[in-house]
């Protein structure tokens, strides 16, 4: 046998070996291993429910399980030390081992050996001039005779070592030392403040489609100021939120201890100047009244956006879309157009100017409202939790509703000459799924008097909800809303499309949306609204959630005849689905006290919306 007939023959080998490797490779399926129970080894001070808290693997549950991995089990580990650690068990060792079963479970065993615990007895602080002592304390935060925690104390030397640079110290050091006594323990830090530091040459590498002007005024520092690490994570943070750049870097450099300055190097990475999308999803939209509660809907958005007209960092958007209610599919989609010029700086003063004309029809109830206009507003939004919008508006309205007594339809065309005020103030620690903080919002607007127009009148509407995490996942969350709308001539009426309307899934749940107050099949709306909602919240298993909850309100027309307007309730309950646009629920609520026939002999409602009602 030649050489080239052992040559096909090992070629023959190797491809069938590789072959057969690829096959069984392919039809290889990994075990897929569930953390069953979870057991502590040598924990003495704190029992297993305590640790069990500290651990992001979980025991399997009917409703739960967590899937065996060795990296997870690793990370959950080091969280269990780092818990002895932070109370003072400076020595405690912590190992991890499993047991795997047959059909797939694994049991989990943690060995603790926790040591002598290490109490705080006294914190000494040296080289400290610029910052007191007491500061320091105070940001330490650490009681003495308490169990030694170091990761506070390190967190505290970052902490201090910002403080300094905000104070024109970024070369300030802070060294920590222990000196321990059986089972206490004496802090020491050592702070060495080094030279305070001035700016000198700021740096900007702009692209040359951009006016240098459009990064140079959104920086905070200027040249021979103070060093300031804050104001420089600041300075980032407006460049970024000009919406001209994907990234932003302030880098320092050519440091100069012995003239006491250094320069900031500015790169920012560009964003495509011109852009065209298109968005589908849901939201929520008013309808033809303003004074309506929101509702659910699909929005078709579409969005052109230059960025940076002129060079000067002013943007012009323009965006159309329509919008169809889920409750009634059927009906004629709403659609809007508008064409918006925002200039982020007016005066030297840092704000969004915004110049828009728009055009919008609406289709609800058998009422049509076409609006048409112009509107220039200033907008103070130094962060995403506050806002402030105040501007002037002029438009035209063509109202076309049915007469409730005569059941004709009647067009009312006016023109609106308007100064408008909202505010909105959002400190909630999750927008989608918020379990502490609160909202306040406000909105009013004064339309004619002096401006002129056909309309004469005031509308103010203010609202405010508060979340509490009551225990564990559960969450108490509270609103009280309030609105208000009269003319300033009190032989006028107010406009039928700026009456305030309850019902619907985002205020009275008990009935249909604006069916608070109806005749025959039309809504009726009033010029006073009162409305507070009340629910707890809390999960079920997996994804799905419940809720219990307490609507309350009424629509009056004047103040005078509140007390003898009955006050209207309804309860209920819902499910919720938690997904990334919120959660998806449906409620099932009931009037309290019924006080027509439709409402004694209707009076449960099903409501589907995204995301809460408040």
């Amino acid at each position: 046998m030649n050489k080239i007939n052992y040559l096909y023959i090992a070629i023959i080998f190797f491809l069938f070996f590789n072959i057969e490797r690829a096959e069984a490779q392919r039809n290889f399926k990994a075990t897929e291993y569930t953390v069953n129970d979870i057991h502590f080894i040598g924990n003495k001070s704190f029992t297993p429910e305590n640790l069990k808290k500290q651990l992001t693997v979980k025991e399997k549950q009917l409703t739960r399980t967590t899937i065996f991995t060795r990296r997870l089990i690793e990370l959950n580990r080091i969280h269990l030390k780092t818990f002895y650690v932070s109370n003072g068990y400076l020595n405690c060792t912590v190992k991890d081992s499993f047991f795997v079963f047959g059909d797939g479970n694994v049991d989990l065993y943690f060995t603790i050996h926790e040591g002598k615990q290490f109490i705080l007895e006294d914190i000494q602080i040296q080289g400290n001039k610029i910052i007191e002592k007491e500061y320091i304390i105070d940001l330490i935060d650490h009681k003495l005779n308490t169990p030694y925690n170091p990761v506070k104390i390190r967190n505290t030397i970052k902490q201090l070592q910002d403080e300094y640079a905000n104070k024109g110290k970024p070369l300030a050091k802070i060294s920590d030392s222990l000196v321990v006594n059986k089972k206490s323990i004496r802090v020491y830090l050592q702070i060495y403040e080094n030279v305070t530091m001035h700016i000198g040459k700021i740096i900007i590498n702009c692209p040359e489609n951009i006016d240098l002007n459009c990064i140079s005024r959104e920086i905070l520092l200027k040249p021979g100021d103070l060093y300031s690490r804050e104001k420089i994570t600041k300075s980032k943070k407006h460049i970024y939120a000009t919406g001209l750049f994907s990234g932003v870097n302030i880098n320092s450099t050519n440091l100069n201890p012995a003239n006491q300055t250094l320069d900031l190097e500015v790169s920012v990475r560009e964003l495509k100047m011109r852009t065209l999308g298109f968005d589908v999803g849901f939201g929520q939209n008013r309808g033809v009244s303003s004074g309506s509660e929101p509702y659910t809907a699909v929005n078709f958005k579409g969005k052109w956006i230059h960025r940076n007209l002129f060079s000067r960092g002013t943007r012009l958007n323009l965006n159309f879309g329509s919008s169809l209610n889920i409750s009634n599919i059927f009906m004629r989609p709403n659609a809007n157009i508008e064409l918006m010029y925002i200039e982020p700086w007016l005066l030297g003063f840092r704000s969004s100017n915004l110049f828009k004309i728009f055009f919008e029809n609406q289709l609800q109830d058998n009422n049509e409202k076409l609006s048409f206009g112009s509107e220039a507003a200033l907008i103070i939004q130094p962060d995403k939790r506050f806002s402030l919008r105040t501007g002037v508006e002029i438009k035209g309205i063509h109202y076309r509703y049915e007469q409730l007594e005569t059941k004709t339809s009647e067009l009312d065309k006016e023109r609106e000459r308007a100064i408008f005020f909202t505010m909105r103030r959002d400190v909630r620690d999750n927008f989608l799924f918020p379990k502490m903080g609160s909202v306040l919002t406000i909105n009013s607007k004064i339309v004619g008097s002096i401006l002129g127009g056909t309309q004469d009148y005031f509308k103010l509407e203010g609202s405010f909800s508060n979340y509490l995490n009551i225990y564990k996942e559960i969450v108490l969350a509270l609103r009280t809303k309030v609105g208000i709308i009269n003319t300033f001539d009190s032989a006028n009426e107010t406009p039928g499309y700026e009456k305030f309307y309850l019902g619907g899934e985002t205020s009275m749940r008990g009935w249909a949306n604006r069916r608070f107050i109806s005749q025959g099949n039309l809504p009726v709306g009033d010029d006073i609204k009162i409305l507070t909602n009340l629910e707890i919240r809390f999960p079920l298993f997996w994804i799905l959630g419940g809720e219990i909850f307490i609507d309350s309100g009424n629509l009056i027309p004047d103040i005078s005849t509140l007390i003898s307007t009955p006050y209207r309730w309804n309860f209920g309950f819902g499910i919720t689905i938690a997904t990334p646009l919120g959660p998806v629920r449906v409620d099932y609520a009931r009037i309290i006290n019924p006080l027509t026939q439709y409402e004694i002999d209707n009076p449960w409602q099903i409501q589907f919306a995204i995301p809460y009602a408040f």
